[in-house]
């Protein structure tokens, strides 16, 4: 067995990685910390044999703590897990002597074949209907989205749904998609308004209210940034859609 030490101020992130380690049978006896200070403590008490943690967090951030692991047991393996995709960052993890950085959203082969490389463990791959498995709860999933993309809809709302950890399904939701889960609600709402914006005579405003974007201004730049122009133009200009918006949305 070998001693895991997953560190992040995140406990849904926490809880995304331990779903992983069970769910391919990583021979792994976990232990979580919420900030580096707490990780600290554990590092003075207890071997570990792989400290997999976050970047940014409170009070010590993830390099400081990578710093400070290495001092205290010199034949640790360090993963990083990041959201910033910095240069900056992974030279100082290299500096360190971390053994592999990952970004965030975490992808499954990724994180797999680093803690392949760590452990020369093969993940249990064995199950022929986990794939299919995995497709049904994100076509759940997207049938929750494009029942309820109108109101305040959160990760953690829909893992509830699906008897999943928030985690978990973020790590499964991007694998299988392509986009995380907060970009493909917000792709959705948009793809409705292009259709609304076209098709009706409802106000800018009320149509970014009717596809649960309450802010117009914040409503007009998400669609500026996705169609490169702004929705009155889009109106006005009578633009066709995008081919890759062509799918319909009920």
């Amino acid at each position: 067995m070998f001693n895991v030490l997953i560190v992040d101020d995140e406990q849904i992130e926490r809880e995304g990685i331990k779903n992983l380690i069970a769910q391919y049978k990583f021979p792994f006896n976990v232990l979580e910390a919420e900030n580096g200070l707490v990780a600290e403590g554990i590092l003075n008490r207890k071997s570990i044999d792989i400290l997999i943690t976050d970047v940014k967090m409170p009070m010590m951030n993830g390099l400081e703590l990578s710093k400070i692991a290495k001092k205290t047991q010199e034949n640790l393996k360090i993963v990083i897990c990041s959201g910033y995709d910095e240069f900056e960052y992974a030279k100082s993890a290299i500096k360190l002597g971390v053994v592999n950085y990952l970004l965030k959203p975490l992808a499954v082969d990724e994180f797999l074949e680093a803690m392949e490389d760590i452990t020369q463990f093969s993940p249990c791959k064995d199950n022929p209907e986990h794939e299919t498995q995995e497709s049904k709860v994100i076509k759940q999933v997207k049938e929750i989205v494009k029942d309820n993309f109108q109101r305040d809809l959160s990760l953690s709302d829909v893992a509830k749904e699906v008897y999943l950890s928030p985690g978990y399904l973020s790590i499964l939701f991007k694998k299988e998609t392509g986009v995380n889960f907060s970009k493909y609600l917000t792709d959705y709402r948009l793809r409705k308004a292009n259709y609304m914006l076209i098709h009706s005579n409802m106000k800018i405003n009320d149509i970014a209210v009717f596809v649960g974007i309450e802010n117009t201004s914040y409503f007009c730049r998400l669609f500026k940034a996705k169609y490169n122009v702004s929705p009155l133009q889009y109106r006005e200009n009578g633009i066709a859609y995008d081919q890759s918006d062509k799918e319909k949305v009920q």
